[in-house]
């Protein structure tokens, strides 16, 4: 079944949340890597930003994609039942479930969004890619006086969507877990399987 029940959540909303899922796994690491390249590339004050650019192209990319996907998960999510919840849960389950889902569709646009605007401020010439094409816009003012504080906000933001997500991401699985091992409900079986 392509769309979801009261019972359980469709193909399409598992697909998005398991795609998804693989793409932040890939891009948490990467995002690391590209700091850390970076930091090399300052330390060393090299001229050779050919591996930067590459790292820079996949993590801008798979944000963008991330966003797109995002965008589309949470249109097909407005448009089709949500499961019901087990039966039996306490009412701060109930609420801390549905917050922990607001937090994680939040941080699903904040994120990308906060990458975007950071890349947006700076003052640079660094290239904003998506699938190859280096001129994406920017969605922020580009600081133009040589004043770092808006890149730095945006920066801040970014990793700070970092730290939040970790922990609500932490709390996701924890409950998932929970209702799998303790409760012994479907939960985690209706986003695997649609069970």
């Amino acid at each position: 079944m392509l769309r979801n029940t009261a019972m359980s959540w469709g193909a399409v909303s598992r697909h998005f949340h398991w795609i998804i899922v693989a793409m932040i796994a890939i891009q948490v690491p990467l995002g690391f890597y590209m700091n850390e390249v970076y930091k090399e590339l300052i330390a060393t004050n090299s001229t050779d930003f050919s591996l930067l650019l590459q790292v820079s192209q996949v993590h801008h990319t798979n944000g963008f994609l991330v966003l797109i996907l995002a965008t589309l998960r949470l249109s097909w999510r407005v448009t089709n039942p949500t499961p019901e919840m087990p039966p039996g849960l306490a009412t701060y389950q109930r609420l801390l479930a549905r917050l922990t889902h607001v937090f994680l569709y939040a941080l699903l646009f904040a994120f990308p969004l906060s990458g975007w605007a950071t890349l947006s401020a700076y003052e640079g010439e660094f290239p904003i890619f998506f699938f190859g094409w280096d001129d994406m816009p920017r969605i922020v003012p580009q600081a133009l006086d040589g004043s770092h504080a808006p890149y730095e906000y945006y920066a801040a933001i970014h990793k700070a969507c970092w730290r939040i997500g970790a922990g609500v991401l932490g709390l996701h699985v924890i409950g998932s877990l929970w209702h799998h091992v303790v409760a012994k409900d479907n939960v985690l079986r209706r986003m695997l399987s649609g069970a």
